[in-house]
């Protein structure tokens, strides 16, 4: 059987872990630079693929149920292991310094008219 058709869609998986983390789709929402609507969306399109509600939403606040959290746990270190990975292969800034120690005068009527 093929891996993509056991995935959810990955736009809704973020959207779960961040209002998970958060305990709130403002928060989330934040982070994510999206709107809470927006994202609303996306947890709903992961609670319809998975077939179940994953929190129970009040008034003013929510909770992961019993699946939410136990989902939660699972997915958890798989996107920590992937965030890990991407890091790993990142190339890192190429950041080089040069400090160079000169006459005011210098660096303003030599110097800085050469810089460009």
């Amino acid at each position: 059987m093929a891996l993509h058709k056991d995935l959810p869609p990955l736009l809704a998986l973020r959207a779960f872990e961040a209002v998970a983390r958060h305990l709130s789709f403002i928060k989330a929402a934040a982070e994510l630079s999206v709107t809470q609507s927006a994202l609303s969306h996306q947890v709903q399109k992961l609670e319809q693929h998975l077939g179940k509600p994953l929190f129970i939403r009040r008034t003013r606040a929510i909770d992961l149920t019993e699946d939410g959290q136990h989902y939660y746990d699972q997915i958890r270190p798989a996107l920590d292991t992937i965030a890990a990975a991407t890091r790993q292969q990142q190339t890192p800034p190429a950041t080089s310094v040069l400090r160079v120690g000169l006459l005011a005068s210098f660096a303003t009527l030599w110097l800085a008219p050469r810089l460009a």
